[in-house]
């Protein structure tokens, strides 16, 4: 039974590291692509979504960022 909880504990640490681990690889891609936003030389596109009502959205054509961001 102890080898079991020891087995079980050991899961919960390595899942914890691993979701920590995640969350600095997603800090740091949000980092660079901040940076690469505003190296970027945009190039403004607007589109409407087809339909009747169809909404009306902008981007630029290199990074696709959203104008709205």
């Amino acid at each position: 039974m102890d080898k079991l909880n020891n087995d079980i504990g050991e899961l919960y640490r390595k899942k914890y590291d691993l979701i920590k681990e995640l969350k600095i690889i997603e800090e740091k891609i949000n980092i660079l692509e901040k940076e690469r936003i505003s190296k970027c030389d945009h190039k403004w596109v607007t589109e409407r979504e087809p339909g009747i009502y169809g909404e009306k959205y902008t981007y630029c054509e290199h990074c696709k960022v959203d104008r709205v961001w």
